[in-house]
C-alpha cells in the first residue's frame, strides 16, 4: 500500500499522518497482540499534544496495520475495530 498518496490521507493532520506512515513500516512484524499497546502508545503521545485519531482515521490506522495479515489475525483486528 502506497500510503504516501491515499487520498484518505490528504486532509489528515502531518503529525498524524508520521505516525501512520510509521506504523505502516513497522507493522510486518506485528502481531495484533502487539498492536494494542503500540496504538495505545500512540493514542497517548497524540493527546499530549490535544490530538486523537477520529473514528475514520482509526479505520484507516487499522486497515493499515492489518494488510498481509492471515485471516485469523484479521479477525482479531475487527475485533479491535468493534471496540472502537
Amino acid at each position: 500500500m502506497n500510503l504516501q498518496n491515499d487520498p484518505r490521507l490528504k486532509n489528515m493532520h502531518p503529525l498524524k499522518r508520521e505516525i501512520l506512515l510509521r506504523l505502516s513500516n513497522s507493522q510486518s512484524t506485528m502481531t495484533p497482540e502487539q498492536m494494542l499497546p503500540q496504538l495505545m502508545e500512540i493514542n497517548q503521545e497524540l493527546q499530549k499534544r490535544d490530538l486523537s485519531f477520529s473514528r475514520s482515521e482509526s479505520e484507516i490506522v487499522l486497515d493499515v496495520l492489518s494488510e498481509g495479515m492471515s485471516p485469523q489475525e484479521k479477525q482479531k483486528i475487527n475485533m479491535i475495530k468493534s471496540m472502537l
